[in-house]
């Protein structure tokens, strides 16, 4: 399955859709900083390509990229990840049937030997 990098609407709606039995994957970063291309996050940079390559491959699981903004719209209490998702660390990788949160990974978890396979049995 390929990892969607845009949020596209549809795909936001049909994460809550009850007709799917399977996990679709949320994945908060931060914006890329437009003076550099790169992810604003370090940590984010550090999970980026891994997460990409894991969520790439034929046999993974749907994951959506979703963009928390620049520093300044990520610390806004309004920020959308946190009010909608409650997520208040990136990067998080959320875990979701029928859209509601059924798991999430935090930061140096995504990393851990092993974990992030694990997270994504169905």
């Amino acid at each position: 399955m390929p990892l969607f990098e845009t949020p596209y609407p549809q795909l936001l709606s049909s994460i809550s859709s009850p007709s799917s039995d399977q996990p679709v994957y949320l994945i908060f970063y931060s914006d890329p900083d437009p003076s550099t291309g790169k992810l604003w996050c370090p940590d984010c940079r550090d999970v980026q390509e891994p997460v990409k390559a894991f969520f790439s491959a034929p046999e993974s699981p749907k994951g959506i990229v979703f963009w928390v903004g620049q520093r300044p719209e990520w610390r806004s209490p309004e920020n959308p990840a946190r009010v909608r998702w409650n997520v208040h660390n990136v990067p998080t990788i959320l875990k979701l049937m029928e859209g509601k949160e059924v798991g999430r990974l935090v930061e140096g978890e995504i990393l851990e030997k092993g974990r992030l396979a694990e997270f994504t049995k169905a």
